[in-house]
Order: C-alpha cells, then structure tokens, then sequence
C-alpha cells in the first residue's frame, strides 16, 4: 500500500501502564512520567509543524490519547480530527487485569501465548487479529496527505506493520515507545526522540 508520510505518537505512560494493567478501551490518566513525555512529542512536533503547517492530525477519542495531544499541541494550537478507527485493541474481558490477574484466570491461554501480542489478541471477547487488521487499514486507506497520528501501543504498530508490509512475527518484535515518533516514508521506519 503506497502511503503518504506518518507520524505516529503513542499516548504517554498512564497509571495503568505504570501497574501493569490492561487498559484496551477504558481509561487511566496520565502519569507525571507520562505528561512529560506529551510534552516532549510537543518539541519534536515543532520542526515537523514549521515544516508543513497544514498537515493532517488525527487522534484516537480515547481519554489517555485527548489528555496526551492537549499537552503536545498547546503550543501549536493545533486540534486533530478524532478518529475510532484509532482506539486501542479491546481486551474484552481482560480491560483493567493485571497479567497476574490473566495468568491466574485464564492459565491455558496465558501460557500458550508467546508474546505480549499474542496474549492481547486472545483475549476473551476482545478484539482479534483480523479486526485490528482491517480497522488501521481502513484508516490508512483514507488517508489523502502527510498525517500526524495519536494513538496507542498496539494499535500504532498494526499502523505500522501495514504501512512497512511487516510480518506477524516482525510485528510481535515492534518496540512500542513512548515520548517519542515513529516517522514512516516510503515503506520505511525512522524515530524521532530527544
């Protein structure tokens, strides 16, 4: 799929992601740790808004992701276009576990899951490979120009496996940072981090 220039942003570090917890599609704060690292998407975010003043943001209507583009964009005045098609994987019946909680409840799966992303792909009456697949396909297939996007750890690297024409196993190995963009241009990854 030939794609115009992405920016992609994770939320910063949330209260559940400092516990532990599987948030999917409910909501946690951010942390101190996770305001700062809105913060800096902000200042990477400058050179790229100095550069292209009219490029397209979109969000994911999440509150971890709204909380983290207010902070990145205040200096910018810039708003994005929510997008549901950016929300993050539902874990169904896992939302708010810990993978103690997981393990415990649900041992077959949990050890039968070799990585992070095969355990959050499995969960119970959460969302599969093939939802993931098609919903961030269909958002990059409505793309018409170079895109900022804010967004969450799973779903950012779905965005990211389409775009580069991944595997499934290169993408179970993604990192999934946050404070920082992924650039992609022509198939190919960079990062952007202070």
């Amino acid at each position: 799929m030939k794609l115009p220039l992405l920016y992609l942003l994770r939320h910063g570090q949330t209260e559940w992601n400092a516990l532990g917890r599987f948030q999917g599609q409910l909501n946690s704060n951010l942390t101190e740790t996770g305001k700062g690292h809105a913060a800096a998407q902000g200042r990477l975010l400058a050179p790229i808004f100095e550069q292209s003043p009219d490029i397209d943001i979109y969000a994911s209507p999440l509150g971890r992701v709204c909380e983290t583009y207010t902070i990145a964009l205040a200096e910018h005045r810039r708003e994005p276009v929510l997008n549901d098609d950016l929300k993050e994987i539902s874990v169904g019946d896992w939302e708010g576990c810990t993978k103690l909680d997981i393990e415990e409840g649900w041992p077959a799966i949990y050890n039968e899951s070799q990585t992070s992303l095969d355990l959050f792909l499995a969960a119970p009456k959460g969302e599969t490979y093939d939802d993931m697949y098609n919903r961030c396909h269909r958002f990059l297939s409505n793309l018409s120009g170079p895109s900022v996007v804010f967004s969450h750890g799973v779903t950012i690297r779905f965005l990211r496996k389409i775009a580069q024409g991944l595997s499934y196993e290169e993408l179970s190995q993604l990192d999934n940072q946050q404070g920082s963009i992924y650039v992609i241009e022509n198939g190919q990854e960079s990062l952007l981090s202070e």
